[in-house]
């Protein structure tokens, strides 16, 4: 067979949880997971950049570069999609607890060391295929965006430590859990009171992530994750002044004027989101405060209340399913 020019349709992506020992080797030696491996969800795209970090070598007696030298090498990869399965919050919170019977519940907490996975991004090209694993993926960023009239979407952002290619094709495992959308959602604030006529959400959950490198090797000896923001924006039509601007005022719906302190800590927020097969997906954030309230106001357009803010903790999330176990770090090393 010729080889072949191919549209993203003849690509897959898919990953898997590693053995954490692998970070006590060499980069060449750190070995990808042997767990089944699992789409990211429906629509993805994947975007992989890599980097030499390269730098040009000047000095005296000439005007052109004299050398050139690759420094530390650096991989990140972008995922997007729409929520069908949740399982690669593992990697994003750090822990999680199987529980339940049927329907089943996973439930991801705050953990301070972040599992590493596996990314295996293959390409059907005809007689030499092209398949580059990924090791060492440590989730950065994760933002989760919902709207009227949409799906559930994420994003992850990773760094990686290493990669290998090879000429084996990886047959897609396609997902078959169905999409998660806004229509079936929910966002309280506080826990217990819906907030009306939400048009969108977002939320940022960010692990400052930083690289480890030393001496001996270009590759990276590990993953810090530093401190864990939450940040989250909300648009709402506006109809009742307690809804949001009272909360930004001072943590509570009663409110009339700003708080002439640092106002009240409003206690959660919880979003709630499931598909056509009854799955769901909460999220529970506490320690929340509102940063920024916009109101405008214009002829042609319905009046909506956008806020800005972040939660200090997040008491878990919960992804509830008729799986009993859900994917976890393997184990061969």
């Amino acid at each position: 067979m010729a080889q072949n020019y191919i549209g993203g349709g003849n690509s897959t992506c898919l990953f898997a949880f590693e053995d954490m020992d692998g970070w006590g080797v060499a980069a060449a030696s750190h070995t990808a997971s042997n767990e089944t491996y699992m789409p990211f969800g429906q629509g993805i795209e994947v975007t992989v950049t890599r980097t030499n970090n390269a730098e040009r070598v000047y000095g005296v007696g000439a005007r052109n570069a004299t050398a050139t030298v690759n420094k530390q090498y650096g991989g990140e990869v972008s995922i997007t999609g729409m929520v069908a399965n949740a399982y690669w919050l593992l990697g994003v919170m750090g822990a999680n607890t199987d529980g339940g019977s049927d329907p089943y519940t996973h439930t991801y907490t705050e953990a301070d060391i972040l599992p590493s996975f596996t990314i295996s991004s293959s390409m059907e090209l005809g007689t030499n295929d092209f398949t580059s694993v990924l090791i060492g993926n440590v989730i950065n960023n994760c933002t989760l965006t919902a709207a009227v009239n949409e799906a559930l979407k994420f994003t992850l952002e990773t760094m990686y430590r290493y990669e290998t290619v090879n000429t084996t094709y990886v047959a897609n495992n396609a997902e078959i859990e169905p999409i998660f959308t806004f229509a079936h959602g929910s966002i309280e604030m506080p826990n217990g009171t819906k907030i009306a006529a939400i048009q969108s959400f977002e939320l940022s959950i960010g692990n400052s992530a930083e690289a480890v490198y030393g001496i001996g090797s270009r590759f990276m000896t590990g993953v810090v994750a530093k401190n864990r923001e939450y940040n989250f924006s909300m648009t709402a039509a506006f109809n009742d002044y307690t809804d949001l601007l009272t909360y930004f005022f001072n943590g509570t719906n009663s409110a009339t004027a700003p708080d002439a302190g640092s106002g009240t800590e409003i206690a959660t927020i919880e979003l709630t989101f499931t598909n056509d097969d009854g799955d769901i997906l909460d999220i529970n954030l506490t320690g929340v405060h509102l940063s920024e309230e916009t109101l405008p106001q214009n002829a042609t357009e319905v009046i909506k209340e956008d806020v800005t803010g972040w939660a200090r903790g997040c008491t878990n999330i919960v992804y509830t399913n008729d799986v009993e176990t859900a994917p976890v770090a393997a184990t061969n090393i």
